[in-house]
């Protein structure tokens, strides 16, 4: 059996500092899930809110959740056969290096050198290496917690124990440190200095010259953190872009076309808000899934309006928007530059059609938005030739 040990960096278990939504317990759990852990061990109440919020995400992740105030508890609990994942309370674990070691390598300590370790907050084992906050030791070692007091802080206590023992040890690289993805988050202020980070780390550099993608993100880096804190943000923002794209569907068949492309203009950011707050609330372990087919929704919804927002044979209706759509799968196909990406944004698109909509008819506006898509593609593969 694989069981992970975490515990509240505060002793004040109700101030447990939170990182884009989650404690930093909760994002501990995803980190031991990806090792293979099956069991929870909390030090602390279990009926402090850092306890509660723990418990959810273990049970979320379908690992059994034990909370325990003595450390002489941890002797019973974990079988000498069995492994045990401890990691210093406070550290925040995204490091796939780091990961990979503890997969692959079974029971040791990590360390990195003592200076750079020290400074970021790790404890120091001598002049040359600091504990890098996490290890998997064997089951058996626990026994000589019996030793100890037992109101003894178990992390501490047991990586006194693996150095004696000489469990073996595998070196982070120093540079893990600066990534950001393998960090002490003590308190709410260090976790707030660290949440901008954690957002733009984690939702890199975005799409350049998109507007909906831009949108999204700076909505994001806004508000990123209470809208993943909260369980209702997602469904609500999914629930927005299913009303957005069946408003716009609907209002090319009362013949309102502007109306139309204006609502798909609105939820070509939403949808990719809701892309993104998606992937951010699965970072860093966990994959987006289905969820960008969500992008060819939103294709669907731009043909079925431009075909209903045009008047005449069926195919004068179909044509102009399937040219459209076409040129738009095109330019997310192939590598673009940053005129391709602009003018292939299904937001900037819905805008164009409804400004030309409001002054021309539907089926102009559709073809004036597909020859300028058709037309910045060959202009990119021209500048890319030459």
């Amino acid at each position: 059996m694989h069981a992970v040990l975490i515990s509240s960096p505060s002793s004040d278990a109700d101030i447990a500092p939170v990182v884009a939504g989650r404690t930093v317990a909760e994002r501990q759990l995803l980190f031991a899930n990806e090792i293979g852990c099956e069991r929870v061990f909390f030090h602390g109440s279990g009926a402090s809110p850092a306890s509660i919020a723990a418990r959810r995400q273990a049970e979320r992740l379908g690992m059994r959740f034990e909370a325990f105030a003595s450390s002489h508890a941890l002797i019973a609990a974990v079988g000498d056969d069995d492994s045990l994942l401890v990691l210093q309370p406070g550290l925040l674990p995204e490091a796939r290096t780091a990961l990979e070691l503890l997969r692959a390598q079974g029971n040791r300590v990590l360390v990195v050198s003592a200076g750079p370790g020290a400074a970021a907050g790790f404890e120091r084992i001598d002049l040359d290496r600091a504990w890098a906050g996490a290890m998997k030791v064997p089951g058996r070692m626990l026994d000589r917690l019996r030793t100890l007091p037992e109101d003894a802080a178990p992390v501490a206590a047991i990586l006194r124990i693996a150095l004696q023992n000489r469990l073996p040890e595998a070196r982070l690289q120093d540079d893990i440190l600066d990534s950001g993805r393998w960090s002490v988050v003590a308190n709410r202020a260090a976790a707030q200095a660290r949440e901008r980070d954690w957002l733009r780390t984690h939702m890199g550099e975005g799409k350049a010259g998109a507007i909906s993608p831009y949108l999204a993100s700076t909505t994001l880096m806004r508000f990123g953190a209470s809208l993943l804190a909260s369980d209702r943000a997602i469904p609500a923002i999914a629930i927005a872009s299913v009303v957005l794209l069946g408003g716009a569907i609907l209002a090319a068949t009362r013949e309102t076309p502007v109306v139309a492309f204006a609502l798909l203009a609105f939820a070509s950011p939403v949808v990719e808000l809701l892309l993104e707050a998606k992937r951010l609330a699965r970072a860093p372990f966990g994959s987006a899934g289905r969820w960008p087919l969500l992008r060819r929704l939103l294709d669907l919804a731009l043909l079925a309006t431009a075909i209903l927002a045009i008047d005449g044979l069926w195919y004068r209706e179909a044509f102009p928007p399937f040219v459209l759509l076409a040129g738009l799968i095109l330019s997310d196909r192939h590598p673009a530059t940053w005129l391709t990406r602009s003018i292939g944004d299904r937001g900037l698109v819905a805008v164009l059609c409804a400004v030309l909509s409001a002054i021309l008819l539907p089926e102009i506006a559709v073809i004036i938005a597909a020859t300028l898509v058709l037309v910045a593609r060959l202009v990119d593969r021209s500048g890319q030739r030459g």
